[in-house]
């Protein structure tokens, strides 16, 4: 490989910005790994509470709205991604019909949510139609439906938003 004047001040420039860390003394404690993952009762704690506001269209379209608020005396942090929260469809029984978050395409963008105590986030679903929920599978007629909070670490603690009357063109 032949260097240039540029990918030689190229190294240069990223060998001196490199993060140096000192190397531990010996027999010296090694440094607390901040611990990202909140524990399972750190997110039960959580209050969730979902809306779905219906946007009358035929066949009509669903976006939800989930707010989150922290009850307990200390912070939380959860991670999210770029689409923090789904919808989802249900059947009488509690079956799921359909999920906003299967096959969803989302920014690589990891978010830190911070909620101090008694603080509130309210995020927001993209929009679904009738057509995307029922598919050419499910029948009309009325769904439940919940919102879910999508945590980058495994888990999807919802709420319920109600029920809907969704129906299509056949």
């Amino acid at each position: 490989m032949r260097w240039t004047s540029t990918s030689m001040i190229a190294a240069a420039v990223l060998l001196a910005c490199a993060e140096r860390t000192t190397p531990p003394e010996p027999g010296a404690e090694p440094a607390p790994v901040p611990d990202r993952v909140p524990a399972p009762a750190d997110i039960s704690a959580l209050v969730l509470e979902a809306d779905v506001a219906v946007m009358e269209s035929f066949p009509v379209q669903l976006r939800g709205t989930l707010t989150v608020r922290n009850p307990t005396d200390r912070a939380i942090q959860f991670d999210v991604g770029g689409c923090p929260v789904f919808l989802r469809a249900y059947r009488t029984a509690g079956e799921i019909a359909w999920d906003q978050g299967d096959g969803a395409i989302c920014t690589m963008i990891l978010r830190t949510v911070t909620l101090d105590p008694g603080a509130t986030e309210t995020f927001e679903t993209a929009t679904a139609s009738a057509a995307d929920i029922l598919g050419e599978d499910l029948p009309d007629g009325t769904y439940g439906v919940g919102v879910y909070l999508a945590l980058v670490e495994g888990g999807q603690p919802e709420a319920s938003a109600g029920e809907v009357e969704l129906a299509i063109p056949r």
